[in-house]
């Protein structure tokens, strides 16, 4: 035992442990290469491929000549500059930074596994919503788990029910424009990004929760705690592994949610209370009125009692709705503030850069909500239907949207699914563990898809079917389509098209940029307001404003 004990070091086992973890590194590497080269070899679409190295010597080529910091989502469109031939399917073997990728990027193969057939989330955005959500929430969910809470949240975000809080998201617009006209009177630049954030905060928390955050105006310890977590998230492809290792992570994750918990729990009890005690009364009925509060998680809980008639016993709120409906409003909170907050950046930053358009808009407002901008307020809060009369308002928020688009989607293969390339009938293999990458951003900067595709041309959703700039069905996807598409995309439709009526008439915003002092690049076809991080405007957009001179 001595004898053997001298022989095996600590030491020994430590470097056996490196040796057989970097083996295993190098056969991992072994099989990505190979699985590539044999696609390759059977006719699917790539770019060139290097059997050492893979796609990583194209993709450092094409990444060379955008900025560090733009997003990932410009890496298709650029590959599709660069290759031409290559379509809008094909394989990327960038192992070991991620695995091997499927990207999507046509309405017709996009079709196939958004709505034809729905493919499960990819396991890596389900970990990077863990520290927010606890894997209970409907990005993470599938299959019947899915359905079922998709169903109890929907009433919520139907377009119907959100024309009713209408007025409550113009009086936090108006805010916003409040904190626009003080910025005009200092003159100063500030970062667009981080006011919109805070408004699409306010509107979220009010619908949601029916909470008054007002964190346009002060701090507040949810959005505090929420936004902290934001920061030390971190997605599985990342080009910093080492992030998701910090020592510090899993107790800043903790205490995070710990803050978020104790802020959220409460308001749920509460919600609950009020609705148990107003069910005792004579002729009550679960459906929403018009004295009860409208928001989703009232609406999310009267959809629950409604399936589950034994779910108030006298321990109070089940469990399992309580526990789905905490972490399920926090990525409410964090999706519903964030992509939103992105685009009404990028919809006042194309106004602001495209005069006609703008001029066009002001005349719609003027027809349909008034002569007068200072009582559009008002106007809409009494009458949000007019809201549906804005046609050319919305064709300027969905060409915004076409040209920057907040977020793409991942998804990951099964057992003996192809995608077919409707082009030339050829069936790519989508395997489990394969990232199948649905990028909406290439989809709708493809000329094949949209002619004109770089200009900014609003009145591409005006145009009749059989005219040059008809919008081809499928086409248009900041959203996705299918039954997994955003539950939230009406309420930010309704949001960007307020803004765009409070403000587009009194403020002229301008985009304020200092070019680089050195050779750096600091452009994206030409754009100084290129996406960044999470979808954002480079440096959080920085403005300045002033207030709009009337006639």
């Amino acid at each position: 035992m001595d004898l053997l004990s001298a022989t095996i070091s600590p030491w020994s086992i430590l470097g056996s442990i490196v040796a057989a973890t970097v083996l295993l590194f190098f056969f991992k590497g072994y099989q990505e290469r190979r699985k590539a080269i044999s696609l390759r070899d059977q006719g699917f679409a790539m770019p060139p491929h290097h059997p050492i190295f893979g796609h990583m010597l194209v993709l450092a080529k094409v990444m060379s000549k955008l900025p560090k910091d733009a997003h990932p989502h410009y890496l298709p469109d650029q590959l599709r500059r660069t290759f031409p031939d290559l379509g809008p399917i094909y394989y990327l073997d960038a192992w070991p930074f991620m695995t091997l990728t499927l990207v999507v990027a046509s309405p017709a193969t996009l079709q196939q596994i958004t709505t034809d057939h729905v493919l499960p989330k990819f396991p890596a955005i389900k970990d990077f919503l863990y520290p927010l959500a606890n894997g209970k929430d409907l990005v993470s969910m599938d299959g019947q788990e899915w359905k079922y809470w998709r169903t109890i949240f929907n009433p919520g975000f139907s377009a119907g029910h959100l024309m009713n809080l209408v007025p409550e998201m113009v009086k936090e617009t108006s805010v916003f424009c409040d904190i626009l006209l003080n910025h005009a009177k200092t003159r100063r630049v500030f970062p667009m990004k981080h006011l919109t954030d805070n408004l699409a905060m306010d509107i979220i928390g009010k619908i949601v929760l029916d909470l008054n955050i007002d964190c346009q105006n002060r701090s507040n310890p949810l959005v505090d705690a929420l936004r902290r977590q934001m920061e030390w998230m971190a997605f599985g492809g990342e080009g910093n592994p080492f992030r998701q290792l910090h020592p510090l992570r899993p107790f800043v994750h903790w205490y995070n949610t710990r803050q978020m918990n104790r802020y959220i729990i409460p308001e749920i009890d509460s919600h609950f209370e009020r609705l148990k005690v107003a069910s005792k009364v004579p002729q009550f009925s679960l459906k929403p009125t018009k004295d009860r509060s409208k928001s989703v998680v009232d609406l999310a809980l009267a959809a629950y009692l409604n399936n589950n008639d034994d779910s108030t016993g006298n321990d109070g709120i089940d469990p399992t709705f309580k526990e789905v409906a905490l972490n399920q409003l926090k990525l409410f909170l964090f999706s519903g503030h964030d992509t939103t907050s992105s685009t009404v950046c990028y919809v006042l930053y194309m106004l602001s850069v495209n005069p006609k358009a703008r001029a066009r808009v002001c005349a719609e407002h003027d027809e349909i909500l008034g002569a007068e901008p200072s009582l559009a307020a008002s106007v809409l809060s009494e009458s949000p239907q007019l809201l549906n009369r804005l046609p050319y308002t919305t064709a300027v928020i969905k060409e915004s949207m076409r040209l920057f688009p907040a977020a793409s989607t991942t998804r990951t293969g099964e057992p003996s699914f192809t995608i077919t390339d409707p082009r030339n009938g050829l069936k790519y293999p989508a395997e489990p563990g394969m990232l199948i990458w649905l990028i909406s951003h290439a989809c709708q900067r493809d000329p094949a898809f949209w002619p004109r595709s770089e200009e900014f041309l609003p009145e591409r959703w005006l145009a009749n079917e059989g005219e040059e700039l008809h919008v081809q069905r499928g086409a248009w996807r900041p959203f996705e389509h299918g039954p997994r598409a955003c539950i939230a995309k009406e309420l930010s439709m309704l949001e960007l098209k307020i803004v765009v009526c409070l403000v587009t008439r009194p403020f002229d915003i301008t985009a304020v940029y200092e070019e680089p002092k050195t050779s750096v690049n600091r452009r994206v076809g030409g754009e100084r307001a290129y996406q960044v991080g999470k979808g954002e405007p480079s440096e959080f957009l920085p403005c300045s404003v002033k207030i709009r001179a009337s006639g």
